[in-house]
């Protein structure tokens, strides 16, 4: 009876085995039908990957960085003889004397893209935060040889650089193929190549979310990137973004994130924005930027309307530099520029990068809206100066000014029926601030006549610039000061 069960048990068992065993045979003979479409798609992604993959180039540096001495106690007693160095070695800490500071060897990473080749020497375009401070330079490409590199040029506002290396008969250099990122439109696939965290030549994608945004980490306001939800990490800075024709639209720059991981908002300098900075650094070693030589901001609807300007899309300049471009061709105080060049301003980004990209000594035509009037200026384009030369000019008038509304009644206790501008803000080392006006102050005549709002204040500001009297209240107390152009 025993043997009976055990042998149905066996049998059983077998049985079970089996069919266990038949059915994964059975279902790896039916592969899944993949529509055609997303077979098409896959495809143009792997064929972007093929074509692109060999131009983009990882970057490694070296640089030091100066790390303050360690500080230990002073025991002048302590024993430091030659024999006391030699039995603990010459990094013992020196409880004798004072620590000499030391510098620390940092690597970094980032990746590149080769776009140019003259003879033997390739030029890679890339980051120039990738670069910047690097004592060495090196670059390997997909094929896994490695090259010493050495920067051309760098452009800290665009934050671009490029760095060059020499190749003789190697079949790995193959130059990327830059497109027109004018013609970038929200929702285009795209695919960001680069080395993120290490992992060499990673190919991810994703789609255009946004174009035009401003900011990131050196906020110049000389870029309008490229927002995409393509995953970039650390590592992808200085690498591709591609679409699908394999053409390079951008280099990746920066990521916005809470927490230092990739939460699907990435940057990309526009290449179309990279292809003067190139030429340049291939010419001079340098981008130079044109200068207008005024300070711009951003105004809100409300200072428009004081303003009799009908709109804020342009840029409000509210002081300018002595003997800049702008004060040669007449611009003033309370000016706001709505086109250069016949192309409309939307906004203060929009004017820092088209004066930006104007050619030095070249005639613009500004257009200006002037006590509610259009009009036009001519400016010659100066060269872009250092900030420590612009530190140095004098700035007229150095103020910024807010209507007195009633937040602002609040806040600096001015009685409702006061009238008058308040200072928002004095720029350091600038007219208005060499003649004591303060943030707070509020300003309500202007050589004797009356301010009622900001139009009124410009109005008689611009009068006569060579004598002007300031009347302000600074904490209910009158008061008056004189300045001059």
């Amino acid at each position: 009876m025993l043997r009976s069960l055990f042998r149905f048990a066996v049998v059983a068992g077998l049985a079970f085995a089996a069919f266990f065993s038949a059915s994964p045979i059975s279902a790896e003979s039916a592969p899944v039908q993949v529509p055609q479409g997303l077979l098409d798609v896959q495809n143009a992604f792997r064929n972007v990957a093929k074509h692109v993959l060999p131009s983009v180039v990882e970057i490694l540096t070296t640089s030091e960085i100066q790390q303050s001495a360690p500080q230990f106690p002073t025991f002048p007693n302590f024993p430091n003889s030659p024999e006391f160095r030699y039995f603990f070695g010459p990094n013992f800490p020196n409880f004798g004397g004072p620590q000499q500071p030391q510098k620390e060897k940092v690597e970094g990473l980032g990746s590149g893209v080769m776009i140019k080749r003259n003879g033997p020497t390739v030029y890679v375009l890339t980051n120039n935060h990738v670069v910047h401070g690097a004592k060495t330079i090196e670059i390997t490409l997909n094929n896994g040889r490695k090259y010493k590199g050495k920067i051309v040029g760098t452009d800290p506002r665009r934050d671009l650089a490029l760095v060059s290396f020499d190749a003789k008969n190697d079949p790995g250099i193959v130059l990327a193929t830059l497109g027109n990122s004018d013609h970038v439109q929200v929702g285009d696939w795209v695919l960001a190549i680069g080395n993120p965290l290490g992992l060499d030549f990673t190919v991810t994608h994703g789609i255009v979310s946004a174009l035009g945004r401003h900011g990131g980490p050196n906020n110049e306001d000389m870029d309008s990137y490229i927002q995409t939800d393509a995953p970039i990490n650390r590592g992808n800075s200085g690498g591709a973004l591609v679409n699908l024709a394999g053409e390079v639209i951008g280099i990746n720059t920066w990521i916005a994130t809470p927490n230092g991981a990739n939460v699907g908002l990435g940057f990309a300098i526009p290449i179309n924005e990279a292809k003067r900075p190139i030429q340049e650094f291939l010419t001079n070693g340098k981008v130079t930027y044109g200068w207008l030589g005024a300070l711009v901001s951003d105004i809100t609807h409300e200072a428009a309307k004081a303003l009799d300007l009908g709109s804020n899309k342009g840029s409000f300049i509210p002081s300018v530099f002595d003997h800049s471009p702008a004060e040669k061709a007449g611009i003033q105080p309370g000016d706001f520029v709505t086109a250069i060049n016949g192309k409309k301003i939307t906004g203060t980004n929009d004017l820092v990068q088209t004066v930006g990209n104007l050619p030095v000594g070249q005639k613009a035509t500004f257009t200006l809206l002037r006590d509610g009037k259009e009009l036009t200026k001519i400016v010659t384009i100066e060269a872009r100066a250092k900030e420590s030369a612009v530190a140095k000019m004098r700035l007229w008038p150095g103020l910024d000014l807010v209507m007195l509304s009633d937040d602002v009644r609040g806040e600096l206790n001015i009685p409702k029926g006061e009238q008058g501008v308040a200072v928002a803000h004095v720029e350091p080392h600038s007219t208005a601030d060499i003649a004591g006006l303060k943030t707070g102050d509020v300003i309500n005549k202007v050589n004797g006549h009356q301010v009622n709002n900001l139009l009124d204040f410009y109005r008689r500001f611009n009068a006569d610039p060579h004598n002007v009297t300031l009347g302000f209240l600074r904490q209910g107390v009158q008061l008056s000061i004189g300045m001059s152009q």
